[in-house]
């Protein structure tokens, strides 16, 4: 009997705590297919819209950074050191493939996702598109649904998310930096942490970008 009403008053616990942080995700009211722009923070414009066939928002960050596009595609470049910058990442490695190759390959991610929900892992088919004319790169990362991976215990598979990271050269020490994402979080409740979480990843992922591209290293990888 005792251990009964532990175990009810446990699960009702759980249940507050999901329905505060439900209540901490205001929900983002954007109508229509055209870029809206909800805020700006820290030198960082950030866009939402609607996406035909998609319960969710696409969002849009766009800055200018004082660094060489080299060096921030050297930053990009670096899977081993995603946990290290792009938000609530605690695991990234890019997947052996028979057809893969520098601008084509699978690309691991692993998310950690605020309790009492389960943690999220995602498998990317990457493809990269290169203009040396005008100075831009093209970093398109598409979920894919096959079971490429196996399922870690205890994680969601993401299977519906979208990546782009637009890189443009301003002047040989600028670049615009523009990283679009939409990401379904699978799982309960997706409908309600899908859009604010993937906002709060396009624009915490770019604040840390900035950041990192400060590491000497980069720069000299991005002259090798």
């Amino acid at each position: 009997m005792e251990r009964g009403l532990r175990s009810a008053a446990l699960q009702i616990a759980n249940l507050i705590k999901i329905m505060l942080i439900l209540f901490n995700y205001p929900a983002i009211l954007i109508a229509g297919n055209e870029w809206e722009l909800i805020e700006k923070e820290d030198g960082i414009a950030v866009y939402a819209r609607e996406v035909s066939g998609h319960s969710g928002l696409e969002f849009k960050g766009v800055c200018l950074v004082n660094q060489p596009i080299e060096v921030i595609g050297s930053v990009l470049s670096d899977i081993p050191s995603y946990p290290k910058w792009f938000f609530k990442c605690v695991e990234s490695k890019r997947i052996s493939a028979d057809n893969a190759s520098g601008l084509n390959f699978f690309l691991y991610i692993a998310v950690d996702t605020p309790w009492p929900f389960s943690d999220r892992d995602v498998v990317y088919k990457v493809e990269i598109a290169i203009d040396y004319a005008l100075g831009k790169v093209v970093i398109h990362s598409t979920a894919i649904k096959e079971p490429f991976v196996p399922l870690k215990t205890g994680y969601v598979r993401i299977t519906d998310s979208e990546h782009r990271w637009i890189l443009e050269r301003v002047s040989p020490e600028r670049t615009r930096i523009t990283f679009i994402n939409r990401t379904n979080a699978a799982g309960p409740f997706a409908d309600h942490i899908s859009d604010p979480g993937t906002r709060d990843s396009t624009v915490r992922s770019l604040e840390n970008l900035i950041k990192i591209a400060k590491d000497p290293k980069y720069a000299k990888a991005a002259k090798n």
